[in-house]
């Protein structure tokens, strides 16, 4: 498999990877104090829908990769459909998983745009 990274264009059917953080279950924005995730997920999943800003991916694999509390802390599971926004995702780095016929997905885009 050959991973290359997303530059921000991303297509409904690619397959992306990318580090997120772990928060706590019952982390409530509202909260005056700073609150600081539990540890760390590596993500890959495949984009069901591109809509506006936002990405809906479904999850094929998820792991703990880095674990600051010491407690079990859980992933993502697989098969889950989770909601990201484009820039949210950008900040985890993402690769995206080369096509066989990049020449077709980069036409999708050039539609896309048109």
């Amino acid at each position: 498999m050959v991973w290359e990274k997303a530059q921000g264009e991303f297509l409904e059917s690619d397959v992306v990877e990318w580090v997120e953080a772990i928060w706590s279950p019952n982390n409530s924005r509202r909260k005056k104090t700073k609150s600081r995730p539990w540890g760390k997920q590596k993500v890959v999943a495949q984009i069901a829908s591109v809509e506006g800003d936002f990405v809906k991916l479904t999850v094929l694999k998820a792991a703990v990769i880095e674990n600051i509390i010491g407690s079990e802390l859980r992933p993502h599971k697989i098969g889950t459909t989770i909601t990201k926004k484009k820039a949210t995702l950008l900040r985890g780095n993402p690769e995206r998983l080369h096509w066989s016929e990049e020449e077709v997905r980069a036409a999708l885009i050039r539609a896309q745009h048109a």
